[in-house]
């Protein structure tokens, strides 16, 4: 009997594995797919943790200035060679050279923001100045870059910037990059070159305007319109999802949109994924608004340092007259002080968010041209000049008139 017994169970056990098996074989020829789907996710974030642990610098205490300043620095350096050497020369740090000019650029996200903006420091204390008629300096301005500068790294996801080497496609040698590809599908206004006639030997002088779009945006067009003339305008990410028809407008009338970063966030104080964000995911906004491409870059502050240079693939404008407009808020104050130190070659530094800008633009602009300054863009004031404006490489002005 308990043979039997024993042969029974054995017989119940092996049709019970039989069953098993055959319920398994069975759900793994049906869920393959699937489960072989969550294995490959669950490896493609294992890789991604690992890849956050090599990335770079956290923005957490990178908000501001040192010493609470919402300013724009006033660099010392005309042309920052895109090179070893040249970060060698640097601190890195805003505010480190107690001697520079407070200049400008407020960080007010509305033009009815607080008069806190105080000014700034440059970031750049051992920075050489060329001054104008420096060529030897600037035909070598993207020569000497070393080889991790110019390769490409590998595929990722190159609009967000974050812990990843996607942005590195931004950097192959014949400058390529998402924001390119995506262009070319994009028909550009025929306006939106900025030739009109400049004459290389006499007086030139570009403005710029920073901080924007605001409400402001459309009646500083509307004078740059009225006498005929170009303006760069630096926008800043915070303010073009607000302003979006005053970036269409700045585009469609042929002035000069550039990039002034995502979050007006002091770049030499970031890692290299989180300033590869900040210009870059700020380049792709614009682009998806009106197809300039590549575009100009003003780093908030002007502050910049080897790792800014060399992450940005893109030439990068700081100015030579800072209106100071962000601490007088003052339309005469504005007037003289650009009066006083305009000068051929120079990048004037003013922002459109503040009424007395505004003001002030509609009486300089006139005044300028009646001293016989001719006005542009920051990009056709160095074309005129026949200077090629070179990724990486830090300008404040032209070279004047010979």
């Amino acid at each position: 009997m308990n043979g039997r017994g024993n042969a029974a169970r054995g017989t119940i056990l092996t049709v019970i594995w039989l069953i098993t098996a055959a319920v398994a074989l069975i759900l793994t020829v049906v869920y393959f797919d699937k489960l072989q789907k969550l294995y490959t996710e669950a490896d493609r974030q294992v890789l991604a943790r690992e890849a956050e642990g090599d990335g770079g610098s956290s923005d957490a205490d990178n908000n501001s200035l040192p010493n609470g300043n919402t300013g724009e620095a006033d660099n010392n350096d005309i042309k920052v060679m895109n090179t070893e050497a040249s970060g060698d020369l640097e601190t890195g740090a805003a505010g480190s050279d107690a001697g520079s000019d407070i200049s400008g650029e407020g960080t007010d996200n509305a033009p009815a923001s607080a008069d806190a903006s105080d000014g700034e420091q440059g970031a750049d204390t051992a920075q050489t100045e060329t001054g104008a008629g420096t060529d030897a300096a600037q035909n070598q301005a993207g020569s000497g870059t070393d080889a991790a500068q110019n390769g490409t790294a590998g595929q990722a996801d190159a609009g967000n910037g974050e812990n990843s080497d996607a942005a590195d496609n931004r950097e192959t040698a014949d400058n390529t990059d998402a924001t390119d590809a995506g262009e070319e599908t994009k028909t550009p206004n025929p306006n939106y070159d900025y030739t009109l006639g400049i004459d290389p030997d006499k007086p030139i002088i570009a403005l710029s305007f920073d901080d924007g779009p605001s409400i402001y945006t459309e009646r500083i067009v509307a004078a740059l319109q009225k006498n005929n003339v170009k303006a760069t305008f630096f926008m800043v990410g915070y303010n073009i999802t607000s302003f979006k028809k005053e970036v269409e407008l700045v585009y469609n009338t042929g002035m000069e949109v550039a990039n002034h970063t995502s979050d007006h966030k002091n770049l030499s104080e970031l890692g290299v994924d989180s300033i590869r964000a900040q210009v870059f995911n700020n380049e792709d906004l614009i682009n998806s608004i009106v197809p300039v491409g590549k575009m100009l870059v003003r780093p908030p502050y002007g502050a910049h340092n080897s790792t800014v240079r060399n992450v940005v693939k893109r030439p990068m404008i700081n100015w030579s007259v800072d209106s100071l407009d962000w601490k007088t808020r003052n339309a005469d104050s504005i007037v003289a002080q650009i009066q006083q130190d305009a000068r051929d070659g120079y990048v004037v530094l003013m922002h459109d968010l503040y009424e007395s800008t505004a003001e002030a633009a509609e009486r300089i602009i006139p005044w300028l041209l009646e001293n016989g300054y001719q006005i542009t863009c920051i990009s056709d004031m160095f074309k005129a000049r026949g200077e090629k404006l070179e990724d990486g490489v830090v300008y404040r002005m032209a070279q004047p008139a010979q």
